[in-house]
């Protein structure tokens, strides 16, 4: 979508440090917020813009036909906390944009759903399927026949090999490497620096080179 010759007006919703990263990527493709959502409090975002509380998009006080959203709201572990938001303001029939940085790669055979958001210098390759309210973020590898479910994040220079597979709320750490053909659960947490060459179940946490994987702790989510 080409933002400059649409209609809606765009809201960030969050205003932490991943919000002000993909305000920085709109700047550099010529688009502007018109406002974000978030508490009362300190924000990262620039600029003089319109802050609103979530219950304006809850009530009808801004309307889901005048407004697009982005989510600006970034993970450290578990996805939470971005699913829940995402899925409450879909269930207030608000849309979100999807994001791709003009230095990513994209394959004009993948396929990448809503809200997905693609960042600087990442890769997704051929045939690859991205579903909604993904994050692939700062150089990350998303290979040729991957599966990355909803509510997913891969995170910085993390390295998925061809036909794997990832499961809906699933947060692959920064430089993860993830061989060829495995399949990995969904709520999973896959730890930094960690190198994955076997299956990792449903609600695990995976860790170490060769990872190893035992059930999650109780779930921790947050912004970043």
């Amino acid at each position: 979508m080409d933002l400059r010759e649409s209609t809606p007006k765009l809201l960030m919703v969050g205003a932490g440090g991943h919000a002000r990263v993909l305000q920085e990527l709109l700047a550099e493709a010529g688009i502007a917020l018109s406002g974000y959502v978030a508490p009362a409090g300190e924000s990262l975002l620039h600029g003089d813009l319109a802050r609103f509380d979530e219950s304006a998009l809850m009530d009808g006080t801004l309307a889901s036909g005048d407004y697009l959203l982005v989510n600006g709201i970034g993970s450290a572990g578990a996805t939470t906390v971005r699913a829940q938001v995402f899925a409450k303001l879909k269930s207030a029939g608000f849309s979100f944009l999807q994001l791709e940085a003009q230095s990513a790669h994209v394959s004009a055979s993948a396929v990448l759903s809503e809200g997905v958001q693609v960042l600087h210098r990442a890769v997704v390759h051929t045939d690859a399927f991205v579903d909604d309210n993904t994050i692939i973020n700062t150089g990350a590898i998303v290979e040729h026949h991957n599966r990355i479910g909803a509510n997913c994040h891969i995170a910085i220079g993390a390295t998925l090999s061809g036909q794997v597979t990832v499961g809906a709320g699933t947060h692959i750490g920064a430089n993860a490497t993830v061989i060829q053909g495995v399949k990995i659960g969904e709520n999973c947490i896959i730890g930094a620096g960690a190198v994955v060459l076997s299956d990792v179940p449903d609600n695990h946490t995976a860790v170490g080179v060769p990872a190893v994987s035992k059930p999650n702790k109780p779930a921790r989510g947050g912004n970043a």
